[in-house]
């Protein structure tokens, strides 16, 4: 099955086109026409930060690579980011300010001095707007390396930093795609729609017709507890969660005696990646009970499947299961 991090690095992955008059990295990052929605139902908002490390360490092994072949040292990136075709369809989401939110607060935090410009074009009238809302999180030298435009005057800012035979035509160069095509689609990857069957929730579901599987409503303000009682110190205590057209939150209790402890701490899971799985191993005995949690919804009650096992290696790691649903409102 493809990971989450190949489908981003396979189908988003903006292409890197050269090197810039001083030798850095040129990437081009086209957002208005992708399909954004798409792209965050392939991927778990935990997986994103994996997935902008390893994005952003590949330029700093492309520029250690480049200061080796040109004995320049190089240890700055360039990028040119469209916004053409950006609407506030795109970004009235929670999903999506949160992703920008993350991606912004990564590279300040860890890779600000790796940025030598960034181009953003062709910007709709919004922008400032948004950009005022993130500017906050950016640093002075950062925000100085930002340049931004509308439809016009970037061509020839671009052109004083790039070579002409490196740009698409489209974005004031000479490069053609080998039939000519100015827009280069081969180069400049757009995935618009992204085909459904990547999205996690196509490769990942829970069926009712599993016997092992128990379809649960959780009312708002309420939660529900599956408890399972672990008799063997070092078992695996598994978990599959799906919740329909919605989002619960979920976490893992241990109760031993008088003894609570969370010991998974509380994830929420959205309808959009399928099922969620989880694991711990569980060193001490007792009962442990997964917990779904709805208090944070006020109105919406919420459906969800879900299996809960614990296995041992002396049952061959066959899964045993057996689910006893609480009726209250108590982990």
């Amino acid at each position: 099955m493809i990971s989450e991090i190949q489908i981003l690095r396979d189908f988003l992955m903006p292409p890197v086109l050269g090197y810039d008059k001083d030798g850095c990295p040129v990437r081009l990052v086209q957002v208005g026409y992708q399909d954004i929605k798409g792209a965050l139902c392939c991927v778990r908002p935990s997986e994103l930060p994996k997935y902008i490390v390893w994005f952003l360490d590949t330029d700093k092994e492309e520029m250690r690579k480049r200061s080796r072949e040109t004995g320049i040292h190089i240890d700055k990136r360039t990028f040119i980011i469209d916004l053409d075709g950006l609407n506030l369809m795109h970004i009235y989401r929670r999903d999506v300010y949160e992703m920008a939110l993350a991606s912004l607060k990564l590279y300040e935090n860890n890779y600000p001095e790796n940025l030598k410009v960034a181009f953003i074009i062709n910007t709709p009238s919004f922008f400032h707007y948004l950009f005022n809302m993130f500017k906050p999180l950016l640093s002075e030298s950062t925000c100085e390396r930002v340049k931004i435009y509308g439809n016009s005057g970037w061509k020839e800012a671009i052109l004083e930093h790039i070579d002409a035979d490196l740009l698409p035509v489209v974005y004031g160069g000479t490069r053609t795609d080998p039939d000519g095509d100015p827009n280069c689609p081969s180069l400049v990857k757009i995935l618009n729609p992204i085909p459904t069957e990547l999205y996690l929730k196509n490769m990942n579901t829970l069926s009712e017709d599993d016997e092992n599987v128990r379809k649960i409503t959780v009312h708002s303000r309420s939660k529900c507890s599956i408890h399972l009682k672990v008799d063997v110190p070092g078992s695996t205590v598994g978990w599959e969660v799906e919740c329909e057209k919605n989002d619960i939150k979920i976490y893992l209790v241990h109760t031993e005696g008088s003894k609570y402890e969370v010991v998974v701490t509380p994830v929420t899971v959205y309808s959009d990646f399928g099922s969620e799985a989880g694991c711990y191993l569980a060193e001490n005995t007792g009962i442990y009970s997964l917990v779904l949690d709805n208090t944070y919804s006020i109105f919406t009650a919420k459906q969800v499947l879900c299996k809960f096992y614990v296995s041992t290696v002396t049952s061959k790691m066959s899964h045993v299961f057996k689910p006893i649903l609480s009726e209250n409102n108590n982990s």
